[in-house]
């Protein structure tokens, strides 16, 4: 072969190296964001049903002006997006929502938490 052959080939294999690691590097982006997202649409969803419970009478099985007896959901605290926890007082809820994907530092899974009070609900990307 002469050495143009060998330089063309040697320019495709480094193309073609260079568009797999971009790719790979796309995907990788794209299941991290959706992680993220997805905790976020979730902790929102949790973060209303403890507002609700806020406000509902005690007679109602509501908190009746307090957050105390409030529990997550069986069903949302293990999903295939990720682990949730509530820390709970009386007057707000912390969650914490730990994802199943490597975040932005590249070593640790993706960490969202949200604080919920009476009138707003705060929501914090951790990682």
């Amino acid at each position: 072969m002469g050495t143009q052959q060998l330089l063309l080939i040697l320019v495709g294999v480094i193309v073609v190296g260079l568009m797999v690691f971009t790719g790979f590097s796309i995907a990788k982006n794209y299941y991290e964001t959706s992680n993220r997202d997805q905790l976020i649409t979730t902790l929102n969803d949790l973060a209303l049903l403890a507002q609700q419970h806020y406000r509902k009478p005690e007679e109602q099985g509501g908190g009746g002006g307090v957050y105390t007896r409030f529990t997550i959901p069986r069903q949302l605290h293990w999903t295939d997006t990720g682990n949730f926890s509530a820390t709970v007082r009386a007057t707000r809820v912390d969650f914490t929502a730990t994802g199943k994907e490597i975040g932005r530092n590249g070593r640790t899974v993706v960490r969202v938490t949200a604080r919920v009070d009476q009138n707003r609900i705060r929501i914090t990307i951790t990682n």
